[in-house]
């Protein structure tokens, strides 16, 4: 560079420091950091790339691939689908209002809730404990057909095998229409088969103990009603009984009428009395022997009339009248009325219950039957092993990503 070129350069924008660089050199570092790689680059070469993908990737694939391959042994499916029916739906030909009172007089159970709890009992630890009284289960879940992950240890807890049996059976059921669904698995044909039945046999079991129950439990309280009914019947019979004695009569409205007919007979006899007093007033005089004895005869019946109208009614509180007694006769066969109205009640009820203790309310429809498989249905040995692929290539891309962020956060600091 000569020095006409150099007189001519304008002023250096980027002024020395101390050590001797100027501005520029610092502008070129600065770019140089930003053209520098990114921190994905900077985790190494291709071969530590390749190493990491061999590692997280194709081993884990690998591995799966030889497990699903040539190891697993393959798992036979056997399903079968049950319904829970009443007696009023299995009846053709019958009009629906019918069959509805029938229903609301007979109390037939309300099976919506039957194939819930049919579905929890078969996934619950009673069923396995019906199932393995003695060991049977436990036999069938550690079969030598049986790889070493998938057999079960028959030297393990209770509590194991019940987690176990989750595995191994599936139940679904349908919201809409009720309808159960249950797959169970085993390592052989038969024990699949085997299995499947069963379970069948413990779900109809216990629909028919839980429906028995019901039954049981409504003829139990029929029972109690018709002796608190009896027992209110012969209480009220026993305190009519006590009425009569105290009354000394067993019809009070007899009494009350003949009562009656001796009071009006009285008065009819006490006014012709009086009528032929008056009469005699005419020719006798008041003194006459013969107007002082229908006098005292009239007194006297007039305190019969007296007597005789106190006891039907009076008005003394301590007093005791045929209507104050017939009071007490209409309470009580009142008492006796109603109480044996409600024993016919509680009989019929009780009759009824009884009858519909002897019939069958409630029934376990198996309609698709349990069927000894062909084949081995799982492991699904493609999709496992694609499956096992997917997770591990997504495992290393997450790790890598990790990684090239961090040192990218260093980097700017």
């Amino acid at each position: 560079m000569n020095e006409a070129h150099l007189a001519a350069r304008p002023p250096d924008r980027f002024p020395a420091d101390p050590s001797g660089k100027t501005g520029l050199d610092h502008f070129a570092v600065r770019e140089d950091l930003r053209r520098s790689s990114v921190p994905i680059d900077q985790f190494g070469s291709w071969r530590m790339y390749g190493l990491s993908f061999a590692l997280l990737v194709v081993l884990p694939i690998l591995c799966t691939a030889i497990y699903y391959g040539l190891i697993a042994a393959g798992k036979y499916s056997v399903e079968f689908r049950f319904s829970v029916r009443s007696a009023t739906e299995l009846v053709a030909d019958e009009d629906n209002i019918a069959l509805l009172i029938k229903a609301g007089k007979s109390g037939t159970h309300d099976i919506g809730r039957l194939p819930y709890m049919a579905a929890d009992y078969l996934r619950s630890r009673n069923v396995v404990r019906e199932l393995d009284r003695d060991g049977w289960l436990r036999a069938v879940f550690s079969r030598d057909q049986a790889d070493w992950l998938s057999r079960f240890d028959p030297t393990k807890s209770d509590d194991d095998l019940w987690l176990y049996w989750r595995d191994m059976i599936s139940v679904n059921v349908d919201r809409v229409s009720g309808l159960v669904l249950v797959r169970v698995l085993a390592f052989n044909p038969e024990d699949a088969l085997a299995l499947a039945r069963v379970t069948s046999d413990s779900a109809e079991k216990m629909i028919d103990s839980v429906a028995m129950r019901e039954r049981q439990d409504a003829l139990f309280l029929a029972d109690q009603e018709l002796e608190r009914a009896s027992l209110r019947y012969s209480a009220a019979l026993t305190a009519l009984r006590d009425v009569r004695n105290q009354e000394g009569t067993v019809d009070p409205e007899r009494t009350i009428k003949s009562s009656a007919d001796t009071l009006l007979g009285v008065m009819r006899e006490k006014l012709s009395l009086e009528r032929d007093r008056d009469a005699n007033l005419k020719v006798l005089s008041a003194d006459a022997p013969q107007q002082k004895v229908l006098s005292d005869q009239i007194r006297a019946l007039g305190s019969q009339v007296a007597s005789l109208t106190e006891a039907l009614t009076s008005h003394r509180k301590n007093a005791k009248t045929v209507a104050q007694s017939i009071a007490q006769f209409e309470k009580q066969e009142l008492e006796a009325r109603f109480s044996k109205r409600l024993l016919e009640v509680a009989q019929a009820s009780y009759e009824r219950a009884r009858q519909e203790s002897e019939r069958q309310h409630v029934y376990f429809a198996l309609f698709v039957e349990p069927k000894k498989p062909e084949s081995a249905e799982y492991p699904r040995r493609a999709r496992s092993v694609a499956f096992a692929g997917i997770c591990a290539f997504s495992l290393w891309s997450v790790v890598i990503l990790t990684i090239a962020g961090i040192r990218d956060h260093k980097i700017e600091r």
